[in-house]
């Protein structure tokens, strides 16, 4: 669900090489965690991970943790306020967004211990809405939601900029969220984070370490073409 399903966008979806991303954090959604999943939390116990709690704020995290492989995170769809994460079976935090993400998915063939597996990305709409939901505005921004905020948008740059297929696909998508305030809302966001503002300049410096062939002309004729085009596109389809 995270930089990972961007990995599988670009093999599955796109056919192209994978990127080459460093981030070792895998994020997993599950239709809910617990004794229903107890299975899988045995089995990652058997191959050499370690169950443990990642502190973020006020907030306790459960993750999977193996030193060659890095962390997995499993979320699940939070059903109730003030959820708590799974503590039997297999640990797994409620998020608010799982639901969206959830919903509709692509399926993708992964090979594991020699075997082929189905795993499901989510639609790359949805995708993109939930990375440009969780985008930071305003000012005075602290150095880790300057972070959070430009990783994200690094994800939306990654997939969309070089990709005009997948824009199609990704407005096609945008139609069918509900309710529709939340791509006002993404819109908003967008606009709010443009060039010249500073998560926009911090992601522009991880796209260009990423690609470091890409040029700064690029990603802005991208963002001044991406935002009119989705308006449009929504527009004309109400009309319709």
């Amino acid at each position: 669900m995270e930089e990972k399903a961007v990995e599988l966008y670009h093999f599955a979806l796109l056919e192209k090489p994978v990127s080459s991303h460093r981030a070792q954090d895998v994020v997993i959604g599950v239709a809910c965690g617990g004794k229903k999943f107890q299975a899988l939390h045995d089995h990652l116990i058997a191959q050499g991970f370690q169950k443990r709690a990642r502190k973020t704020g006020n907030q306790s995290i459960p993750i999977y943790f193996r030193g060659d492989l890095g962390t997995l995170q499993f979320v699940c769809p939070q059903i109730k306020p003030n959820q708590k994460p799974t503590a039997q079976g297999l640990s797994a935090l409620p998020d608010r967004r799982v639901s969206l993400l959830l919903e509709n998915p692509y399926a993708v063939q992964v090979p594991y211990l020699g075997k082929e597996y189905e795993v499901w990305v989510p639609q790359a709409g949805r995708f993109i809405l939930d990375k440009g939901l969780r985008l930071s505005t305003g000012r005075g921004l602290d150095p880790e939601k300057i972070y959070e905020s430009s990783r994200d948008l690094l994800l939306m740059l990654d997939l969309l900029v070089s990709n005009e297929e997948l824009q199609e696909e990704v407005v096609n998508d945008l139609h069918e969220i509900r309710p529709p305030g939340l791509v006002r809302e993404f819109i908003e966001n967008l606009k709010q984070n443009g060039p010249g503002t500073v998560i926009w300049d911090s992601t522009q410096k991880l796209y260009l370490e990423r690609y470091p062939g890409a040029k700064i002309v690029t990603l802005t004729s991208w963002y001044w073409k991406f935002i009119p085009y989705v308006v449009r596109a929504l527009e004309e389809e109400r009309e319709e």
